[in-house]
């Protein structure tokens, strides 16, 4: 099995944040994989199945909001018995440019409060992330909470989307068995 998490806010006046860009990857998937989100209010997400090449494959949207994160990536990994290893997560990361993927098992949450939510939540750092830039602001506290719950504009939208759908193409590779390293290999930058 893997579960699949795409990390965000729940709410129309969210849906355009960078700090979004992981429910755009998720959502991506789900279509890919021809699956629609249904509420599971037990697991504090939205919840899609999906069946590829015999394995179950669960694409999880926290309702949670962002900083609680953990809450419903434990509620999903218990209730399906999911291990550490097979939880993926799909995240923005204020600490690469635009365009910008990165790939990585394990790691420190780098001060995203919803990969610290995970971390607390399930007494582990050792998941993998894929990351996708959403860039960085002057470095004011303030200014990074404004820029990751502001809107892409057009142009960072349009330097986002492609690796959105890396990210995408990452993630099936990995559900599909793809080694670790080649996948790093082919979408890191």
């Amino acid at each position: 099995m893997k579960v699949i998490v795409g990390l965000g806010n729940v709410g129309a006046k969210y849906a355009k944040n960078r700090h979004n860009a992981g429910f755009m990857a998720i959502d991506k998937l789900a279509l890919r994989l021809n699956v629609k989100f249904s509420l599971k209010q037990n697991l504090h997400a939205f919840l899609a199945v999906a069946n590829v090449e015999g394995q179950k494959v669960y694409l999880v949207k926290p309702i949670t909001m962002m900083n609680d994160s953990g809450i419903a990536v434990k509620a999903v990994l218990d209730y399906f018995g999911g291990q550490i290893n097979d939880l993926i997560v799909f995240v923005d990361d204020i600490d690469r440019d635009y365009g910008q993927l990165r790939i990585k098992k394990a790691g420190a949450s780098g001060g995203h409060n919803g990969l610290k939510s995970i971390e607390a939540n399930i007494g582990s750092r050792e998941f993998l992330r894929i990351r996708i830039g959403t860039g960085r602001p002057a470095h004011t506290a303030q200014s990074v909470i404004k820029h990751v719950l502001g809107d892409f504009t057009q142009l960072q939208m349009e330097l986002v989307q492609p690796k959105i759908d890396d990210a995408v193409l990452a993630a099936l590779d990995l559900i599909q068995g793809a080694a670790l390293n080649t996948v790093t290999n082919r979408y890191n930058n």
